[in-house]
């Protein structure tokens, strides 16, 4: 309605069933969030852009979700991880302006501002022992999301061999019983410099300019939400996870284990062709071994 304006203040509240001030405050609270709309004192309120909006309210408006929105916090992941503590239903966001002690793999550390920190908690109903292949379909459904490729088992890189974002997966689990998983997502979507120590590092905003992080968050969430969806039948999933790898077909290192990448089994696990035979790695930080 506003992009469509000018709109005035007493047209929305009648449509809305609110009142006029309450228009005025929710008109203040998007250009707190960085959406920039012109008010004209005798024909309304108009859009102009809201590219760099980012907020609870421009999330629920862009993105039709409604998500945990948190100005700043340590780690997405923990605070998803409580929710799930206390019940929250599968399919619950939580997302950050700022996260100051976010996490990768290994425990790396992940720089968060101008890109998106998010975490999806899932009680999806399957076993302990298939939560990895949700690990690789959140990888899938970010890569799809922004045409992309996917270094096993969850990096997601650019052309030139640049990581752009990655998935952490923490389980709530008994042997025989997944009570939830947290998928926490980061992905380097507007910065366009980052600290000395990051190895090759990407993002969206370096390979297609900037980019509207609010929009960027809802495909991404559609596309990670239906992927996760096909675990419990996964052999679609591993097709399409096969085709935006940079890993198969590749010479490898992964701890001891080296030799190429030839395929993934049906639960993730890398399989890699060494001197010895077949080996099927489940879990660690592939290295990719330049021959010549």
């Amino acid at each position: 309605m506003l992009s469509e304006g000018p709109v005035s203040g007493q047209v929305l509240a009648e449509r809305l069933g609110v009142s006029r001030t309450a228009i005025w405050k929710e008109i203040e609270a998007l250009r707190a969030e960085g959406a920039l709309i012109e008010a004209h004192t005798s024909r309304g309120y108009r859009l102009v852009s809201a590219e760099e909006a980012f907020g609870p309210r421009t999330l629920s408006w862009r993105c039709e979700r409604e998500v945990v929105w948190l100005p700043e916090c340590a780690s997405t992941n923990r605070e998803a991880f409580q929710l799930g503590l206390d019940g929250a239903p599968s399919g619950t966001v939580v997302v950050a302006g700022r996260q100051t002690a976010g996490r990768g793999r290994l425990g790396r550390q992940w720089v968060s501002e101008e890109g998106l920190t998010f975490s999806l908690l899932l009680r999806p109903p399957l076993r302990p022992s298939q939560a990895p292949l949700l690990c690789l379909a959140a990888a899938l459904g970010v890569a799809e999301a922004l045409d992309l490729r996917i270094k096993w088992p969850n990096d997601v890189w650019d052309e030139q061999g640049r990581k752009v974002a990655g998935i952490l997966a923490e389980l709530n689990a008994e042997v025989d019983r997944l009570h939830f998983v947290v998928l926490g997502v980061g992905i380097n979507v507007n910065q366009t410099a980052f600290p000395p120590e990051l190895p090759n590092p990407g993002s969206v905003s370096l390979l297609r300019g900037p980019q509207d992080r609010a929009l960027t968050l809802g495909r991404v969430l559609d596309a990670v939400t239906a992927r996760c969806a096909e675990v419990g039948r996964p052999e679609a999933m591993l097709q399409a996870w096969r085709e935006r790898s940079v890993t198969l077909g590749q010479q490898v290192r992964v701890g001891e284990v080296q030799g190429w990448a030839t395929d993934l089994r049906a639960d993730g696990a890398l399989i890699v062709s060494t001197e010895d035979g077949p080996r099927a790695v489940l879990a660690g930080d592939v290295e990719m071994v330049r021959v010549g």
